[in-house]
């Protein structure tokens, strides 16, 4: 109308993210100890390349929640200035947080030895003791009375060839790292 203010010079900016730490946040969600590809052929995400062309992608799962993830990534790249939301952000397409997942896979260090010394236990062993322990859930957890000792007791005895050990594999933690260790014997 009359124009007694005169417009404002100012343009608002603002600040883009470095092509280097764009390709450092890109690779610390792509670490097998960050986030695992999930196994299945439906299991992908198709993008669009910045020249139109599609490329297809293995789905992969954050192996913490963004929070968790975003600290580690601090703890490993001292010297970058870089917000949760924006690291959030960052995340590739393809790689899914933790979220959206069912809760009844735990993934965690503990849980998964324990998977695989079961999964091991149940090749040597006569009976079907892998699936009772997934299904009776006190003795999952070790409250039941019964199966306090029940490896230390059970498993030896039951071995199917006298001669076999009992070998299987653990992940163990490292300087935050995740990793198979070869096999144990029993």
């Amino acid at each position: 109308m009359f124009n007694l203010l005169p417009k404002s010079k100012h343009k608002r900016t603002t600040l883009q993210v470095a092509e280097k730490l764009r390709d450092d946040v890109h690779n610390f969600y792509l670490r097998d100890d960050i986030s695992y590809q999930l196994p299945g052929k439906r299991d992908t995400v198709v993008v669009r390349g910045a020249d139109g062309s599609k490329i297809t992608y293995q789905k992969r799962v954050l192996l913490d929640n963004i929070r968790e993830t975003y600290e580690l990534f601090k703890e490993e790249s001292n010297n970058v200035n870089l917000s949760r939301s924006s690291f959030a952000e960052l995340h590739p397409v393809f790689v899914i947080p933790k979220a959206p997942l069912a809760h009844r896979n735990c993934l965690c260090v503990y849980h998964e030895n324990v998977t695989l010394l079961l999964k091991y236990v149940d090749k040597f062993v006569d009976g079907n003791y892998y699936s009772s322990l997934q299904v009776f859930t006190d003795c999952m957890f070790g409250c039941c009375s019964l199966c306090k000792y029940f490896f230390s007791e059970k498993v030896p005895e039951n071995v199917a060839n006298g001669n076999n050990k009992i070998t299987w594999s653990q992940w163990i933690n490292e300087n935050g790292h995740a990793h198979k260790k070869v096999p144990i014997k029993y």
